[in-house]
């Protein structure tokens, strides 16, 4: 009989037995994921945002269901675990429990914004206090809780942007936690005064579209788009049209006593052109930065004038002419001066300029300008611009008192026409242009000028080159003309252009002038364009090309050749290689490319080589960069 209770018991017991230890949980085991998962292998997050060691500790002590059904329970529960024992991992769930339920209540910014304030409090607070990189430098903890600041202090920012209380200098706001958070007047440390702003962005709102590279770093913060107000016209230097320029957002928490119950918040505003990091705690952080969004965001509408209209019409677009800086001047950098082609403007150089300023050597050491002109203008008359406004420039220096050294070691960069401005820059016209335009007697001739009528043809053609100018470099240049100028399109196009008001006045005084005095056959007298210039019989052309460099000054070439790379001879579909080749060229790199060269990344690189080597020309500087290879070419 006790046998048969036995077995009974024995068959009523085998279901239970059956089970897996634990109860009523499943068998251990693994599923196959596809390829395009496997890609995830890794990442610390979990299918509701929060990181998986986040995940696990709200297993671990039965708080998963409040992260679901009761937050700010869950946020008491977590703050009162992490006060009886102040461990790390503590405060990292509790800033990443915040920071994903901010985001969950994204429709009710009211209610986000007091998880959003938590989650930078918390995470700021390890950052602080916790943090130490030196015993754990490869510490995704550590990653993790600068993530959650940085997003955390965007969505505060967003917050205070749409209700326009971030240039407040108090208000108070209260985190999910019970913190009474008073924010006190902003901390700008930018490059420009804080009225000379008009508005502040995020660059979180934003993705760049069409750039061949993306110049961004992780650290610590929020990129910003700085939006500078409108200059006049008068001024000295102006900033590019719609000028924009990079900063990062930081917010500093203080607390008010032990509890952490009353805490002092700060904006910071970093000018992450010249701040690279930031001190948090005992530790100085990188500074998160973002220089591609601001530069894309800047030329996100089309200028007032298409590039046609702007050559035709030089007059009309005269406000557009002349030298801009990409940022404020600052006498520690050398100045990089890009002077654009036919038909273009500044904003040809924008995919060249977003990648050197990834490169934080030459970030260091130097600023980019622009020089735009109306190429419908004639060669000698757009050069005489430039130079004027450079001298211009070193006069306005000069008067300020700040060091030269820097401004003194300039280069200069010219696309196609810009170029044959460029290279003026460094030549001394002494008589070779104006005994051949004006004939032998030229002293006569200019002996029955007027004063202005003899400033001209000074300043046109009896220049000499600029001392401060160091380096020039040319892309894709007609040193020797292009044959498309001469061609029914091209005088076509020469036909349209009107020319400006200040050249023809002026001019037509001269040539009457000379004419009168029989210098002239009125067959002489039709002014030439910046098409007609580019001609190879054209008579300016001809003579710019016959004018030495002056010595120690090197330059550099980059040409386009549509078919190879590396070789000798072709055309950029503009320029043949025999119009641009110059043999005096310190180096000189071809690239598969058409005219645009300018845009091409191996060009760019090639621009980055030189710059780091034009920095080594300087053993002050004491600039310790490593070399790119000698020969960017591949193998055709």
């Amino acid at each position: 009989m006790a046998n048969i209770l036995f077995r009974l018991l024995v068959l009523a017991a085998l279901p239970l037995l059956l089970l897996p230890a634990g109860g009523c949980m499943s068998e251990i085991t693994v599923s196959r994921v596809s390829p395009r998962e496997r890609v995830n292998y890794g990442i610390n997050t979990t299918g509701e945002g929060i990181t998986q060691d986040t995940s696990n500790l709200l297993a671990n002590f039965l708080l998963t269901d409040l992260y679901e059904d009761d937050p700010p329970a869950l946020i008491s529960r977590l703050q009162q675990l992490f006060k009886n024992e102040p461990r790390p991992e503590y405060l990292c769930a509790l800033a990443d429990s915040a920071l994903n339920l901010g985001l969950r209540y994204a429709s009710k910014p009211d209610l986000a914004i007091q998880y959003y304030l938590a989650a930078a409090l918390y995470s700021y607070g390890y950052l602080v206090a916790l943090d130490d990189p030196g015993s754990r430098p490869y510490s995704e903890e550590r990653v993790t809780m600068i993530r959650i600041y940085n997003v955390a202090i965007t969505e505060i920012f967003a917050y205070l942007h749409k209700r326009d209380l971030y240039r407040n200098n108090s208000f108070e706001l209260t985190s999910i936690g019970g913190q009474k958070v008073t924010f006190t007047a902003p901390l700008y440390r930018l490059p420009l005064p804080e009225s000379s702003y008009s508005d502040f962005l995020l660059c979180a709102d934003y993705r760049p579209e069409n750039l061949t590279h993306v110049s961004r770093r992780f650290g610590i913060g929020a990129p910003l788009i700085c939006q500078i107000k409108p200059h006049s016209e008068a001024d000295a230097a102006r900033f590019a049209d719609q000028q924009a320029l990079p900063a990062t957002l930081a917010i500093r928490f203080d607390q008010n006593n032990d509890r952490w119950d009353d805490v002092t918040a700060r904006l910071e505003f970093l000018d992450s052109r010249n701040i690279d990091s930031t001190r948090v705690g005992r530790n100085e952080i990188p500074l998160e930065l973002d220089f591609s969004t601001p530069l894309a965001y800047m030329v996100r509408n089309p200028p007032p004038f298409g590039y046609l209209e702007y050559m035709l019409n030089p007059d009309k677009t005269r406000r557009m002419q002349g030298l801009y800086m990409m940022e404020p001047y600052s006498d520690d950098r050398i100045p990089v001066v890009f002077v654009h082609g036919l038909m273009s403007n500044t904003r040809t150089w924008m995919q060249m300029i977003n990648t050197l300023q990834n490169d934080p050597v030459l970030r260091k050491y130097y600023q980019f300008w622009g020089f735009s002109y109306s190429s419908g203008n004639p060669v000698l008359y757009s050069a005489q611009m430039l130079r004027d406004d450079l001298n211009t420039e070193a006069e306005r220096l000069k008067a300020t008192g700040l060091s030269d050294k820097m401004f003194n070691r300039m280069v200069v960069v010219g696309h196609s026409m810009g170029g044959l401005l460029s290279k003026t820059l460094i030549m001394n016209a002494d008589n070779r242009l104006v005994e051949p335009l004006l004939g032998s007697s030229y002293k006569g001739t200019l002996d029955n000028l007027s004063p202005d009528q003899r400033d001209f043809v000074s300043r046109m053609l009896d220049f000499s080159a600029l001392p401060f100018v160091k380096r020039v470099i040319f892309i894709a240049v007609p040193h020797r003309g292009s044959t498309l100028a001469r061609s029914t399109l091209g005088q076509f196009g020469a036909s349209l252009i009107h020319l400006p008001s200040s050249l023809v006045k002026d001019g037509e005084g001269l040539i009457g002038n000379l004419m009168q005095h029989g210098y002239l056959m009125p067959n002489d007298s039709r002014h030439h364009t910046g098409i007609d210039n580019l001609d190879p019989d054209d008579k300016t052309m001809s003579l710019l090309n016959k004018i030495p460099f002056v010595s120690g000054i090197p330059y550099h070439s980059i040409i386009g050749n549509r078919k190879f790379a590396g070789a000798p001879g072709g055309s950029d579909g503009i320029v043949p290689y025999s119009s641009s080749h110059l043999d005096g060229a310190v180096s000189e790199l071809v690239v598969k490319s058409d005219h645009s060269v300018q845009q091409n990344p191996l060009a760019i690189q090639e621009m980055r080589r030189i710059l780091l080597e034009h920095l080594k020309q300087y053993p002050d500087l004491k600039v310790d960069s490593p070399e790119l290879p000698k020969n960017l070419n591949p193998e055709p």
